[in-house]
């Protein structure tokens, strides 16, 4: 054994879960590769404190200041992070000449776990084509993604790398039912829609509470305003029905985290990868619909014919019980068995480098 392989990461560095379980699963999955990351906050590291396999580089990432040499590869690994804006056009830029130059020392950068859009621009467009097609592999999430740049040998799709998260068959709480809340005040498109969602997650709690259900709020990111939502909910709900509420809101421990979200027996789910949990833990499912990367999975995957977007929600939306469905146990096991691909150029690349 030589020395160990670094890779550095690229990621959305805030806590978040389910951007927190990508880097959770690589660290799982590649325990002797030395995996690094640049933060500014503290607070990043708790998630991981379990784990010797991640290093954190304490400055701004800046991809200039990256000496290709350091790293035998380097990792991309995230969701949405190509949805055209000022900024999204500026970092494909920043790439595309870091790619390039990590092709000058014969490197290999890999995307994993993406999708594209929506994009205005065909400059924009034109611009990740080229990218990928210097990247070592990307693997989109998503077949719309995968369909617009089929034609470049290195791109890919395979179901979100979350499905690959070993899950322990954990036992349902009776009468338990989970949401998992999101801000719609730091969404631009949604804004309008906060009074209407806030008023049927408000319902909801009333509606259980009523029938003795334990209800419980998920919050998987305080960055993104989810505990400032739970806290609004909280503050309509008549004093009579509060006593059957808790709010867990993740902060650091994945595992702790996870396994509170597990027992639940019926869940609302607003985050992305709150449906992909649910589905692994068996839960009964209603899905609330933020963005079309959502529709657009729940659409090519057809677990679920029903589901609420957010942007047509109004005070008279209604949730009735047998909205709620369990995903298909067979097409859940193939689609786990199909996410694994997510790790096939990772894998190649570094059976090759042995």
């Amino acid at each position: 054994m030589g020395n160990k392989t670094k890779i550095l990461l690229f990621a959305y560095t805030k806590v978040n879960l389910g951007d927190n379980l990508f880097i959770y699963l690589l660290l799982k999955r590649y325990p002797n590769i030395d995996f690094y990351i640049h933060v500014v906050e503290k607070e990043y590291e708790k998630v991981y404190q379990n784990f010797e396999n991640l290093h954190y580089l304490y400055e701004n990432r800046d991809f200039d200041k990256i000496h290709i040499e350091d790293f035998d590869a380097y990792l991309y690994v995230g969701g949405s992070i190509f949805m055209e804006s000022e900024y999204a056009r500026h970092e494909l830029k920043e790439v595309n000449k870091f790619v390039k130059r990590c092709n000058e020392k014969n490197k290999k950068f890999f995307y994993m776990s993406c999708n594209f859009g929506p994009y205005q621009t065909e400059e924009y467009l034109n611009l990740a084509k080229e990218t990928y097609s210097l990247c070592g592999g990307i693997c989109f999430r998503d077949k719309k993604s995968y369909n617009l740049f089929k034609e470049i040998p290195q791109v890919r799709q395979a179901p979100d790398m979350a499905f690959t998260l070993p899950v322990k068959n954990v036992e349902k709480e009776k009468n338990t039912i989970g949401i998992s809340v999101i801000s719609l005040a730091i969404r631009q498109d949604l804004k309008e829609k906060e009074g209407p969602y806030n008023d049927f997650i408000k319902r909801i709690i009333i509606k259980f509470a009523k029938k003795n259900y334990k209800v419980t709020l998920f919050g998987f990111s305080e960055f993104e305003k989810d505990s400032e939502a739970i806290q609004n909910i909280l503050s309509t709900i008549p004093e009579e029905y509060k006593n059957s509420v808790q709010v867990e809101i993740f902060r650091e421990n994945i595992e702790e985290y996870l396994e509170k979200y597990a027992k639940m027996e019926y869940m609302v789910c607003g985050r992305f990868h709150s449906m992909i949990l649910s589905m692994l833990y068996r839960q009964k499912i209603y899905n609330l619909t933020y963005s079309k990367k959502q529709e657009t999975v729940i659409e090519e995957s057809k677990f679920f014919n029903r589901y609420q977007p957010i942007r047509d929600m109004n005070y008279e939306t209604i949730l009735r019980k047998y909205y709620f469905k369990r995903a298909s146990n067979d097409k859940l096991k193939k689609v786990i068995k199909e996410a694994e691909n997510q790790f096939n150029d990772l894998e190649n690349w570094l059976h090759n480098k042995e």
